[in-house]
């Protein structure tokens, strides 16, 4: 750990340091030492930026951040918090993934997929072990350094103007860091026509102080495979402010079949921002839950690209923010070729003063005829100084598709509160049972049973305050 004390900031020395302690290709160090070139020319986003004009920067502290940390040889599955212990024995899951502070701890996956050609690792030995996989995929078709992500218009005012996307989502300047300082994360291959019949869960935990969060998800189907995989991310509590750009990459060949959840509690001094993105080819089916519970800010860009006829996709997300949690939130639905369907349901609570805003698109590009989309946005608020915008859009270029939207923001239901506590219910027990009723439809999907009660616990100890 000593080396990781010294190196703080983001400089090309950190990035030379990290390499050699991974053990990288050169091609790897090329692409990190371009990514840092664009991360410096990149300035952070104004405040009279669109996209940005809802979480303010003027907090965040990028001189203290430590990029990166060694491996702990004296750490143990052991020292997981309590809410973490079980999870390599679990046998309900086909596959387990444990890394700490970006470093891979612990993997087990069962013998029956090994032998089918079932790859999981941490990233940081994909690199090594499984190179040309990685390099035909990583940050290549989906979260990319790509200059032009947003059609951007200055207006004479000096406001940064935004006329619909590109065609991928994210925001370049942390996208950029990213692709320069990625550490650990999860690498999934599932081969041609091969059905991982048990769930897959991974856990990123962070508790080394300073050290920032740079996890990469690369997930690759191939033709006809299958799969569910769930991804926890959690961290220690610290009085320092940690900082996270971490990316998320889902690649769907033709009729694969993708389950993903994405699971976010970090402790309350945690800046998240996040990139996921998913690639759809031809009739692929992706359900994918985005659930947020942790961090003091979040802005998460989640965007899912349909690029092959016949492809479907649902965007499920949850969360729910205390004290003075702030997630921003925004989602692409984007239709590229015909007969492709979406629909997105996302749910949040917010009580004491936290906010949320929620800014959906759907975009129909000229070709992407007989495509069917909806998006629905509904938002719980559990106190009077709690706030949440919605902001649903829709970009339309063809004549021949079914698109919808909607999105509600209130207060529990009086009635419902009333009919519960008419049968001897007290009022505060009444509005967890509602709290949790709203949020049951969507942790419900996820496929283990000990991981939809570790949320529920989270949830109901935000709710009492606990």
């Amino acid at each position: 750990m000593a080396e990781t004390k010294t190196l703080v900031g983001f400089t090309k020395e950190g990035i030379e340091a990290l390499a050699r302690a991974n053990r990288e290709p050169d091609w790897m160090l090329a692409r990190r030492l371009e990514a840092l070139h664009v991360y410096h020319e990149t300035p952070l986003p104004a405040a009279n930026d669109e996209l940005w004009r809802r979480t303010s920067l003027k907090d965040l502290q990028l001189e203290t951040v430590v990029p990166f940390a060694l491996e702990d040889s004296n750490w143990s599955l052991s020292q997981l918090p309590e809410e973490y212990q079980g999870l390599a024995d679990n046998q309900d899951a086909a596959g387990v993934l444990v890394t700490h502070n970006g470093r891979g701890s612990f993997v087990r996956l069962k013998d029956e997929y090994k032998k089918r050609g079932v790859i999981l690792c941490d990233m940081n030995t994909a690199l090594r072990e499984y190179p040309d996989l990685v390099r035909e995929h990583f940050m290549t078709r989906a979260v990319t350094l790509a200059e032009n992500r947003y059609a951007r218009h200055v207006n004479e005012q000096g406001v940064t103007e935004h006329h619909g996307y590109s065609d991928t989502i994210g925001d370049l300047k942390f996208a950029s860091l990213h692709g320069a300082f990625w550490n650990g994360g999860t690498f999934l291959y599932v081969p041609r026509n091969v059905i991982v019949e048990q769930p897959i869960n991974t856990l990123a935990y962070f508790d080394a102080p300073g050290v920032a969060i740079f996890n990469h998800s690369l997930i690759i189907l191939e033709s006809g495979a299958s799969v569910k995989l769930i991804e926890d991310f959690g961290s220690r509590a610290d009085s320092a402010q940690r900082f996270g750009s971490r990316a998320v990459e889902l690649i769907l060949k033709p009729n694969s079949d993708l389950q993903y959840f994405n699971l976010q509690d970090w402790a309350h001094n945690v800046w998240d921002f996040t990139s996921q993105t998913a690639i759809l080819e031809r009739d692929t089916n992706l359900t994918w839950l985005a659930g947020m519970l942790g961090s003091a800010v979040t802005k998460a860009f989640l965007d899912s690209r349909i690029e092959g006829p016949g492809a479907s996709v649902r965007m499920l997300g949850f969360f729910f923010g205390d004290q003075k949690q702030h997630f921003d939130q925004h989602t692409f639905q984007n239709h590229i070729v015909p007969n492709g369907k979406s629909d997105l349901l996302y749910k949040g609570a917010l009580k004491d003063k936290a906010y949320s805003a929620f800014r959906g698109l759907i975009r129909i590009n000229p070709d992407a005829q007989h495509s069917d989309a909806y998006q629905q946005n509904r938002n719980l608020l559990l106190s009077n100084t709690a706030h949440a915008d919605s902001i649903p859009e829709l970009e339309i270029e063809a004549n021949d598709v079914r698109c919808t939207h909607g999105a509600t923001v209130g207060p529990i239901e009086e009635e419902a509160v009333f009919y519960l506590m008419a049968r001897g219910i007290p009022r505060p027990e009444a509005e967890r049972l509602f709290t949790e009723g709203f949020f049951d439809e969507l942790i419900s999907k996820i496929p283990l049973e000990v991981v939809q009660e570790r949320l529920f616990r989270v949830i109901r100890q935000k709710i009492v305050g606990a």
